[in-house]
């Protein structure tokens, strides 16, 4: 069988740099990293001469891209187009995500998902349900005519899928515990978000289920100095992971930075919640009825309203060096850590035995070519 490699000045595997090495697999498995001139002739090789090679991006919160938003195209194909949109900004993995809908589009991508993982659509993980199970003082761009809050018996209606990963996002405080407790038996990833709750609604018995925070700050009630609110709980909460948005618009800087500082290491990562924008001819889409534009680099609807984000991995990974936090880490909440929030075992570190998976970026951590599991794609 064919072994193939890519080399780099620096590669980064996760946990160790390497210089002048190459990342070498077979079919779909990373089999070593060697340096460069210990490499077989007859192996099947690409240089990159400027940049580094580190474990793929992997993004948890896609509602879009290349034109496609996963609301309007529930489909194998739809999400396949989404992901091609992805890695042209580094993300080798993602899980495309359904805005608020009606229960028959949430098993309709629920289809989807398996539909495109038993046809192995390069880049799909799984699938995050974004809603409708929210609250709705804090539903941003979705539509509170869908909410409401599961029973046991309404999950038990939808055929989950049996591969994958399935993310779901739910305003915890108004969902009884059975319903969460069903969810965490059926291997079900729950993150708290467009959430109002106070402190105390967070009770710790619901914050033992909660496996993390969706975009930490955004669509979740403030931190203050007499209600720690979500934002105060997430950043409380060591067991959680919280993803954020680092495009600059949804969170301050200094609010990131200060988050960085609050969560144990591996806790926070980076999603883009990017939309049907990302990789687009038409800078716009329609959700429910509404058109949301790009206006100054920022998505927004009729009103003004943040709807989203118009930004990849390679640019979010850019911004969170640019502000002060070290390389390394901020490649790994790109890759190690996301993978590590969903449960992806081989993903996540450029080891032997682990998935062929690797993103390459230039010195401005533009992106230069994605592996996914074990094709190259330039």
């Amino acid at each position: 069988m064919t072994l193939k490699a890519i080399s780099a000045p620096r590669l980064f595997d996760g946990n160790h740099y390497h210089h002048n090495c190459a990342l070498v697999w077979q079919e779909d498995q990373i089999v070593s990293i060697l340096p460069m001139s210990e490499l077989p002739n007859e192996i099947e090789h690409q240089h990159f001469p400027n940049g580094i090679i580190a474990p793929g991006f992997i993004d948890i919160q896609v509602n879009g891209g290349g034109d496609v938003m996963f609301n309007n195209d529930i489909t194998a194909q739809g999400m396949e187009t989404i992901c091609r949109a992805h890695r042209q900004h580094g993300t080798a993995y993602l899980l495309p995500t359904l805005i608020s809908s009606t229960p028959q589009n949430i098993q309709a991508a629920l289809n989807a998902t398996e539909q495109a993982i038993a046809e192995s659509v390069a880049g799909v993980l799984g699938v995050h349900l974004e809603g409708p199970w929210l609250n709705k003082d804090k539903k941003g761009a979705h539509d509170a005519n869908l909410f409401y809050a599961p029973s046991s018996d309404q999950l038990e209606q939808f055929q989950w899928p049996t591969q994958g990963k399935v993310l779901v996002t739910a305003a915890v405080e108004n969902i009884d515990s059975s319903a969460l407790n069903w969810m965490k038996k059926h291997g079900i990833i729950l993150s708290c978000g467009h959430s109002n709750a106070k402190a105390a609604q967070l009770t710790e018995e619901k914050l033992s289920l909660v496996d993390g925070f969706t975009h930490l700050f955004n669509a979740m009630s403030p931190f203050e100095g007499r209600e720690p609110g979500v934002v105060g709980t997430a950043l409380n909460t060591d067991h959680s992971w919280c993803s954020i948005i680092t495009d600059g618009i949804h969170v301050h800087p200094q609010s990131f930075v200060l988050a960085h500082k609050a969560k144990p290491q591996g806790k926070l990562l980076i999603v883009t919640d990017a939309m049907a924008t990302l990789g687009s001819k038409t800078n716009q889409f329609v959700l429910d009825g509404e058109t949301i534009k790009v206006v100054d680099n920022k998505l927004v609807n009729s009103n003004g309203s943040l709807a989203g984000a118009h930004i990849g991995m390679d640019q979010s990974v850019a911004n969170v060096i640019k502000w002060g936090i070290e390389e390394d880490e901020a490649l790994r909440m790109a890759s190690t850590y996301p993978a590590q929030a969903i449960n992806c075992n081989d993903l996540g570190l450029l080891e032997p035995h682990f998935r062929a998976a690797a993103t390459v970026l230039d010195d401005n951590y533009q992106t230069q070519a994605v592996v996914v599991d074990g094709y190259l794609y330039q």
